[in-house]
């Protein structure tokens, strides 16, 4: 899941108060690591490793730490610093990383950063611009790399497991001219949901790769780790209990809009001071008391099965979301298309194979329409991108009986079902798989740390 939220310059300080290793941002929760500078951007400007208080407030300030000088031009009274790209892992894995034995928690929480840099590499080839105005005439260019820091945090404001990164972006970026400017927020923020999905389907790919888990939808539709106990979930989601709470209090239908009132309704402040040890440990206890034990985690290793060691998209699912899509919008972009094909993939693709499989969803379509049918038009935020009817889109699934594409040295297979409400073929018929388990672990055995 992916949150946006825009940086003003007077929220700076949010992100750098107290900044020092080991300490969340605005909280004295002890045990968090210290942020880190990423993308091609930070590269450029030589800020990299840990993050700086002084570069860190330069950055957001618009200015060159290392140069003195000015990135973009004055922004008005109440400038845009950044904006705040918050990856945040399903509450499963969460779980796993916090709750789970040293060797679960560490590949989960690698899983994660990798999946937040596969999502990086998309926001800079697809997501992030600036723009060239002269004599009345925009153009949208794209930029060499984001100026980012990432601040990888594990406690919700309830301080429950929560792993999530704070990916803090400067609002400056150098475009292919070589010039430095402000960034085009706007081409940010229309690829905020393809952005989510890509980070979602690395995400799987990265946890279905290093620990064979499977994944199943949860209660409100994402993909959540298959075997991970509900109720154990719902033990540790306090703030989404409280915020169901002042939903309900106020009656009527629980719509996005009233959720988000409540979020911030309900917000507490963070507590300072306890330690993310100290929290594990009494997360432990917790779930004892309530005769759960997190040594049971562990079981969820392997559980996929051997079709899944290879990117899967589900056919018919994709199928069935662009007929959805195409009952409610006339046209959908490529954006839309590779959201469709993320959420399709119960194994996860990495960013990638996700691209390209969109792209071979497109090439189908060109027979179609006529002519070529590419997967980059112009700038989706110069309203100028390249659109596709929906029903195309349907229509060249179906045109393709075999494979989407093969890519990165693997298949990206379309496991097929027959459909009840499309007449299709159905695809080959899969085969029986035994559980896979991952080197290194096995089930819990007696006297297994909690």
């Amino acid at each position: 899941m992916l949150r946006m939220q825009v940086v003003r310059s007077s929220g700076v300080a949010y992100y750098v108060r107290d900044l020092v290793p080991g300490r969340a941002e605005g909280t004295g929760v002890v045990g968090e690591s210290p942020g880190e500078w990423t993308g091609g951007g930070s590269s450029v400007l030589g800020v990299r490793g840990v993050v700086r208080t002084d570069e860190f407030v330069e950055l957001m300030a618009g200015r060159d730490p290392q140069a003195d000088r000015s990135l973009r031009s004055a922004l008005g009274p109440r400038p845009v610093a950044g904006v705040d790209l918050l990856f945040c892992a399903p509450k499963s894995v969460s779980l796993l990383h916090l709750l789970g034995p040293r060797e679960l928690a560490d590949a989960t929480g690698a899983a994660h950063r990798a999946a937040v840099t596969d999502a990086v590499g998309y926001l800079e080839r697809e997501g992030l611009g600036v723009r060239r105005t002269r004599g009345g005439v925009t153009r949208h260019l794209p930029a060499t790399g984001v100026v980012a820091a990432g601040f990888v945090h594990r406690t919700s404001r309830a301080l429950d497991p929560h792993v999530h990164t704070h990916l803090v972006t400067a609002n400056v970026a150098q475009g292919v001219d070589g010039v430095w400017s402000a960034v085009d927020t706007r081409r940010l923020f229309v690829h905020r949901r393809a952005l989510a999905a890509a980070y979602d389907a690395s995400l799987r790919r990265q946890l279905t790769d290093r620990l064979g888990v499977a994944w199943e939808r949860g209660p409100t539709g994402r993909w959540d780790v298959a075997g991970v106990d509900p109720v154990l979930a719902r033990l540790f989601s306090q703030r989404t209990a409280s915020i169901d709470e002042q939903v309900s209090r106020g009656g009527g239908h629980p719509s996005p809009g009233r959720r988000r009132v409540a979020f911030h309704a309900e917000r507490p402040d963070k507590d300072s001071g306890p330690t993310v040890e100290g929290l594990r440990a009494e997360w432990r206890r917790r779930a004892c008391d309530h005769d759960l034990d997190p040594a049971d985690l562990v079981r969820v290793v392997g559980r996929a099965r051997v079709a899944s060691a290879r990117s899967t998209v589900d056919r018919d699912d994709l199928a069935a979301k662009l007929d959805e899509l195409s009952a409610r919008r006339r046209t959908l972009d490529a954006r839309d298309l590779l959201v469709a094909v993320a959420e399709s993939s119960p194994s996860g693709l990495g960013v990638g194979d996700l691209e390209s499989a969109t792209a071979a969803v497109v090439r189908n379509v060109a027979p179609l329409v006529g002519g070529t049918s590419s997967l980059h038009g112009r700038d989706p935020a110069d309203r100028g991108g390249r659109r596709w009817a929906a029903t195309d889109l349907v229509r060249a699934l179906d045109a393709s009986p075999g494979p989407l594409d093969a890519v990165a040295g693997r298949p990206v297979v379309l496991q097929c079902q027959p459909s009840p409400w499309r007449d299709r073929a159905s695809g080959p018929e899969r085969p029986d798989h035994t559980a896979a388990r991952a080197p290194g672990f096995g089930p819990p055995t007696p006297g297994h740390h909690r």
